[in-house]
């Protein structure tokens, strides 16, 4: 089978001032260096691998305000931009961007960039003002959620990144110093990539009543930008007559220093996989607007490598194995298995090997609806 092309996904960026959309083809692989500690492969630059994606033409300042590291080998990253009053005069156009898209980091000591995905919102690289904050906002606990704490006097814009160790990646190896080496520094930033919300052009969103989500590993971190948007607007999702159906497929690893706790609790190892207090976060703030109607299923790989079982939580499911081609399906057909193919779009992100496995299997089970099917690679 000739490896699948993104040519499908090339609509889904809308065209803009500060773009350059002149490529007449897109590159079937398009992602950032796979961020394996032990990986011997050469690594291509991020800059070669998307060299076919748009960009904008616009490079930000911005400051490594925050770092926190999720379990030994990620790390979530804030890159705070200056406010709208610091700005300049010339200053160019505002900073936006796309649920999905990435960034190429650019690091003043490293002559290649590096390109990591947006895990934040659209909505957070806007500066929030001054607010008090409420006794709800007090009790909530965002170890819990996975959010960043609400600071009563406002929030600077920021973009969020999840970078996982690799020492044989320059811009990741970097981002791994010390926190107290680079917080605070300055690097800069462009915004590229064609794998967004929403959908193309062609796609009806008012006919959507079905989202199928499918992470592996890393992969998970485009798409946690596009669902953590869904939810922010969930008001505002154009199928107002019916719920929308999220199903979102997970498969991950423990790392394995916490699969070999002997006494961790299921909790405290579930905390640690990325994204994943945060999924959670979403499903009970949609429990009760029914607005969106999500159903997460964790696929924990090594699971078997683990001390001790987890623990099954209610509001997901936790597998042993790989996905397969029936939970596609199930996720495919919906809770009642009425969902046809023109209601349903599917968002895939994952290693290379992965991805094109899962991609066709859905293009297989869509049929017709195979152009609904949109994927981007973890490299």
């Amino acid at each position: 089978m000739r490896p699948l092309q993104l040519l499908r996904c090339r609509p889904l960026y809308r065209p803009s001032p500060n773009l350059i959309l002149s490529h007449k083809r897109r590159s079937p692989v398009i992602r950032h260096e796979m961020s394996s500690l032990t990986s011997k492969k050469i690594s291509v630059p991020h800059k070669l691998r998307t060299a076919a994606e748009p960009r904008q033409n616009t490079l930000y300042n911005v400051r490594l305000s925050h770092i926190e590291e999720v379990n030994p080998t990620v790390r979530l990253l804030h890159l705070t931009k200056q406010s709208q009053d610091d700005e300049e005069p010339d200053e160019p156009q505002p900073f936006t961007f796309f649920p999905g898209q990435w960034l190429d980091v650019h690091i003043p000591s490293i002559s290649d960039a590096g390109g990591f995905s947006i895990t934040s919102t659209p909505a957070d690289a806007e500066a929030l003002p001054s607010l008090q904050p409420t006794a709800e906002s007090l009790a909530v606990d965002d170890e819990e959620t996975g959010l960043p704490p609400v600071d009563p006097r406002g929030r600077a814009p920021y973009v969020e990144l999840a970078v996982q160790k690799s020492l044989s990646n320059p811009a990741s190896a970097w981002l791994w110093k010390p926190k107290e080496e680079i917080l605070g520094q300055e690097l800069c930033i462009r915004v590229g990539g064609g794998f967004i919300w929403p959908p193309p052009s062609g796609v009806n969103l008012e006919r959507v009543k079905n989202v199928v989500f499918i992470a592996g590993g890393m992969g998970i971190n485009p798409l946690i930008s596009i669902l953590s948007h869904l939810n922010n607007n969930a008001a505002e999702t154009p199928a107002a007559d019916h719920p929308f159906n999220i199903h979102f497929l997970y498969s991950t690893k423990l790392p394995v220093t916490i699969s070999q706790q002997p006494i961790a609790s299921s909790e405290s190892i579930l905390n640690q996989i990325l994204f994943l207090s945060r999924l959670r976060h979403i499903i009970r703030s949609q429990s009760q607007s029914h607005r969106l109607r999500i159903t997460l299923a964790l696929f924990v790989t090594n699971l078997h490598d683990a001390s001790a079982p987890l623990e099954q939580p209610t509001d997901l499911t936790i597998h042993t194995q790989r996905i397969n081609q029936d939970d596609l399906r199930t996720a495919l057909n919906g809770p009642n298995g009425n969902i046809e193919p023109e209601e349903t779009v599917c968002y895939m992100c994952g290693p290379p090997a992965m991805t094109d496995e899962v991609v066709a299997t859905l293009r297989g089970l869509m049929g017709d609806g195979s152009e609904r099917v949109f994927f981007e690679k973890w490299w």
